[in-house]
């Protein structure tokens, strides 16, 4: 919670990429240091995560040489073709994958399809989860993260990789990634993991852990819908992280939502309370969360 930057937004306005997307209607911060941007509609959703793709690529181009983003499958992806080819420099760019079902390889299709052929990424750049028995996926990814250069996938002072983005979807439930309410998977967080194995139902898959995400350099988060309104409510209330809605104990360096008029709609007839909590030094300082 203590390192933020001077511009939270990461915006500037007299940068073509970094303007104010068709649709929008606000803009608002929370004690936490969260920021919340409101769309007009899901379409407004997708264009602003294509203007955040966009400023965090040239930006860390620009000061290291290479990007680094891990990437969802579903609409959040797929909304990543619209962003115009040329918009930064494709051969820079590193994708990795917030999870994945071991063999099936759907968000690996779906960020081939939407985003690495569409603008032009090197395949040699995009990082496919691997096969094998959960544990052994799980080790062979965090591997990959940790073997990285270090421009391209840093490292935080506790050893925890760090890409420059990523970019995360949310469930009904406030699900993100993997990490579902209450599960062994979310409740894992703080022990120091970045990605984490899963079998269950007969199924296999890994997970990035919630501190992998909160060690990223920034962090964006997608809830379109009124059917997300109350998990918006839940999400959005400062200090009030839990493991019952992971997506409200995502608080990284620089952390934005996006909403549109519809979820948000719970959180502004409410009128929540946003207790400061900025001056705490860590999330686990947050009262209960020990």
């Amino acid at each position: 919670l203590k390192c933020r930057r001077s511009d939270p937004t990461g915006f500037s306005p007299t940068c073509p990429a970094s303007r104010k997307p068709r649709g929008a209607m606000s803009s608002f911060s929370l004690s936490d240091g969260r920021n919340v941007r409101v769309l007009q509609d899901e379409a407004g959703i997708g264009a602003a995560v294509c203007e955040e793709f966009i400023a965090s690529a040239k930006a860390a181009i620009a000061s290291k040489g290479a990007f680094s983003v891990a990437v969802p499958g579903g609409s959040i992806v797929t909304a990543l073709a619209n962003m115009p080819k040329g918009a930064f420099d494709a051969s820079k760019v590193h994708v990795f994958f917030c999870n994945e079902r071991i063999g099936d390889g759907k968000c690996y299709k779906g960020a081939m399809k939407s985003l690495v052929a569409p603008m032009g990424i090197p395949a040699a750049q995009v990082y496919k989860v691997g096969e094998g028995t959960p544990e052994e996926v799980a080790a062979q990814y965090e591997a990959l993260l940790c073997g990285m250069p270090s421009n391209v996938v840093g490292k935080t002072s506790s050893g925890m990789p760090q890409v420059d983005l990523v970019l995360v979807g949310t469930g009904e439930d406030g699900h993100v990634c993997s990490l579902h309410p209450n599960k062994r998977e979310i409740k894992m967080a703080g022990g120091g993991r970045p990605i984490i194995p899963i079998s269950e139902g007969g199924k296999t898959s890994i997970t990035v852990s919630l501190d992998f995400i909160c060690a990223a350099k920034k962090v964006v988060l997608s809830a379109a819908k009124a059917s997300r309104s109350p998990m918006v409510l839940r999400a959005l209330r400062s200090g009030s992280g839990c493991y019952d809605c992971p997506a409200s104990m995502v608080n990284a360096e620089n952390t934005t939502w996006l909403c549109d008029k519809d979820s948000i709609k719970g959180y502004q007839d409410k009128k929540v309370s946003d207790p400061a909590v900025a001056h705490l030094s860590s999330f686990w300082d947050i009262p209960g969360m020990k």
